[in-house]
């Protein structure tokens, strides 16, 4: 499971500097972030939208969490409607509650881009609970100071070591505390950006280029950040036009933290160029 992030005052590069992701800002039913892609020309990729679709879900459900402490994020599910050709420099995530109980709550999120363009749907179930410290920072989103700009990709955004294995894919992420949410785990987008890269990694090392088209996790506890964490991809079936994978997330000590299942489809002749066959 993953804490749904929220900022503290710490002095410190966050996974929301490293994305360039602004934080919420409440309009009645609606809760919107952006993300800045630092260019107007159409381009994208999947794996870079992973904190700021988890943070608009889990804000959206934090927000509405009455007289709990806090929320634990359970599942995570995204489609990606147009995984590329986004129009920049900026996308905006909406989220909206679903649903809410006394023990947890459903949000949905809808990504366009700077065109109005629909990017990607997702939606996220969460728990609340008690007994820990969760608290909202306000202050504008601080530059990322040189840490995230805008030529480096999610991969070496988030300091990960990708390699092709016998059964698919191997994305290591080192110890880095600017991936950590507020009680210091790893931050639930980041996992998501981590095993898009890994599952995609997968299939197109079995089936050559191939866009993510949608991502399924499920949270069972909290990443540690003093050691490597590993996400292992295997893939289930690669087909002529899609290739589907499953990822394991374990931390240091061999536990499984988590476990997503990412489906990619080749993308039309038109848009292959130049791309890389395993895409980082």
């Amino acid at each position: 499971m993953s804490i749904a992030n929220v900022r503290t005052g710490a002095e410190r590069k966050t996974p929301q500097a490293l994305f360039r992701v602004s934080p919420a800002t409440r309009d009645g039913a609606v809760n919107r972030m952006t993300m800045d892609l630092g260019a107007p020309e159409p381009h994208g990729r999947t794996a870079a939208l992973g904190v700021l679709l988890d943070d608009c879900l889990g804000f959206t459900m934090y927000e509405r969490r009455g007289d709990r402490a806090g929320l634990v994020s359970a599942d995570l599910s995204v489609d990606f409607v147009r995984p590329t050709g986004w129009t920049g420099p900026y996308l905006t995530a909406e989220g909206r509650l679903e649903t809410r109980g006394e023990d947890g709550a459903m949000s949905s999120v809808r990504v366009f881009d700077a065109a109005g363009e629909l990017v990607a749907t997702g939606t996220a179930w969460g728990n609340f609970v008690d007994g820990v410290q969760q608290s909202r920072d306000e202050r504008p989103l601080a530059p990322a100071d040189g840490s995230g700009p805008t030529t480096m990709t999610p991969l070496e955004t988030i300091g990960g070591t990708l390699e092709q294995t016998d059964r698919g894919a191997r994305l290591t992420v080192p110890p880095n505390r600017s991936l950590a949410n507020a009680l210091g785990v790893m931050h639930g987008g980041v996992q998501a950006c981590a095993y898009d890269l890994a599952g995609n990694a997968a299939a197109a090392g079995s089936a050559g280029a191939m866009d993510t088209s949608s991502l399924r996790i499920n949270f069972f506890r909290t990443v540690p950040l003093d050691r490597p964490v590993a996400f292992e991809a295997e893939v289930l079936r690669a087909g002529r036009r899609v290739a589907v994978s499953r990822v394991t997330c374990t931390d240091a000590d061999g536990r499984e933290c988590g476990v997503a299942t990412v489906t990619c489809r080749r993308p039309a002749p038109s848009t292959l160029g130049e791309r890389d066959q395993a895409p980082s």
